[in-house]
């Protein structure tokens, strides 16, 4: 540098102290991004032991529920409305540990990459009575009003298994989080693009916009910790949302507090010809052409 004018020394300062300025501009950039995504590991990890926690709790209470009920249908001294009664919750705690844990293998397939659509010709007025009929017990426990407005017969081209678990997920949401005496209004209609739109609105407490963006997240309630007032571990909006994209649709959500939840769920059609028809859940094969419903 012996060689340089002083305005070159001074233009070479200067380019060394700007380098050297940008140098430490994008190391504080990296530092706040590893902070932030250190953060995010702490919340997530935080979230996980949140998570087992409440799996726990869902697992062991509608078993010991279980275990407690069929104990007293065993007493010899219950009458037969008794042991009725016991049955009917034996069956709602049998239900709700069925749910939860599919909801955990769901989640665990979503995870590892396995779950791909297997498209058939879908009764959706069956796959929705189905899943108003297995939350019966909790909808009559709260006294709720349940209006469903469909065309029965109403066959569309989808994933059953996949649809029945976003609709079952919905459903219970709305039951879950509705008070006593409620009212759950049920929509399904085929739009004039030829999408399928279902519906489901409940007159609970509602959403915060500040809290709208982050029930669809994994392992994230609301209503947390272990005082928390309503069942469920973080997995079924999550479930919904994976499981809608996974069908090429998507789920919208409409909240105010105090005036309850309007999610609306829309699947687009499958251009396939499928021969494969699904009542509930369960699969069987018949010829189209036999077929006197119309399929969407």
């Amino acid at each position: 540098m012996g060689n340089l004018s002083d305005e070159e020394l001074i233009e070479e300062i200067r380019h060394r102290f700007e380098f050297n300025h940008n140098a430490l501009s994008d190391l504080q950039a990296l530092t706040r991004k590893l902070e932030q995504m250190n953060e995010r590991l702490k919340e997530s990890e935080a979230l996980k032991s949140q998570f087992l926690s409440n799996i726990r709790n869902e697992i062991n209470n509608p078993l010991s529920a279980i275990m407690g009920l069929s104990g007293q249908c065993l007493s010899p001294d219950n009458d037969h409305d008794v042991c009725m009664n016991a049955a009917r919750m034996i069956y709602a705690e049998a239900f709700s540990l069925d749910f939860q844990l599919q909801n955990v293998f769901i989640a665990a397939e979503l995870e590892a990459g396995d779950a791909e659509p297997s498209f058939v010709q879908v009764d959706i007025s069956n796959i929705v009575a189905g899943c108003l009929d297995k939350l019966v017990y909790r909808a009559d426990e709260k006294k709720l009003h349940i209006s469903v407005e469909i065309v029965q017969g109403l066959i569309f081209v989808t994933d059953a298994q996949k649809l029945e678990t976003i609709l079952i997920n919905l459903l219970a949401n709305a039951v879950e989080f509705s008070e006593v005496g409620g009212r759950i209004d049920v929509h399904v209609a085929v739009n004039p693009d030829a999408s399928l739109s279902v519906t489901v609105k409940d007159n609970g407490p509602g959403i915060p916009p500040t809290d709208q963006e982050i029930i669809f997240d994994r392992f994230r309630q609301l209503d947390g910790g272990s005082t928390k007032a309503h069942r469920g571990h973080g997995l079924g909006l999550s479930i919904c949302w994976s499981l809608v994209e996974l069908l090429g649709g998507n789920v919208d959500l409409d909240s105010r507090v105090d005036e309850g939840c309007r999610f609306v769920l829309t699947l687009p059609k499958v251009a396939s010809e499928v021969n494969t028809m699904a009542k509930g859940a369960n699969l069987f094969l018949f010829n189209s052409e036999e077929s006197d419903t119309e399929t969407f």
